[in-house]
């Protein structure tokens, strides 16, 4: 697969652990923002189910699998622009779409901060009762990202 080649390369393998550390780090300091910022840093750990958590480290790390091999892509001009395009956006509303998810019970979405009160609360509930499914889709959209810049193919 082409994808393991790239990452066979130590500069983008180096990428992907720093940009998945990076983005394992950022998710949950961004995700307590909205219930009263980095002092509940402990409340989400302790309340963030198992499969949510599970599902935050996934996607932490297609991010990086991601970023690396879309960047790869950029430079050496492998891949078609239309996929370039297709995958960027796909990777960028599967980054914004997972940040947006209240991954623990206890948080409240990003969204609420931006919209007015009653449609943010009416988000919040929305992402919380689906939270586990829209991270999965996050999850989903990075694969697919990858698959379009054509990760999945044979050398």
């Amino acid at each position: 697969m082409r994808l393991l080649h790239v990452l066979r390369n130590k500069k983008y393998l180096a990428l992907a652990i720093i940009s998945a550390i990076l983005m394992a780090i950022i998710y949950p300091l961004i995700q307590v923002q909205a219930t009263g910022g980095v002092s509940n840093l402990d409340v989400w750990f302790a309340v963030i189910t198992p499969l949510n958590l599970i599902l935050v480290i996934i996607f932490a790390m297609l991010f990086g699998i991601f970023l690396s091999f879309q960047i790869f892509n950029l430079r050496s001009k492998v891949c078609s622009v239309s996929s370039k395009t297709t995958s960027s956006l796909g990777g960028g509303f599967a980054t914004l779409l997972s940040i947006a998810v209240p991954a623990c019970p206890a948080c409240l979405s990003i969204a609420t901060l931006l919209l007015p009160a009653s449609l943010g609360i009416a988000v919040a509930g929305f992402f919380l009762r689906y939270s586990s499914l829209l991270l999965a889709l996050s999850i989903a959209i990075l694969l697919l990202g990858v698959y379009l810049l054509g990760g999945f193919r044979k050398d």
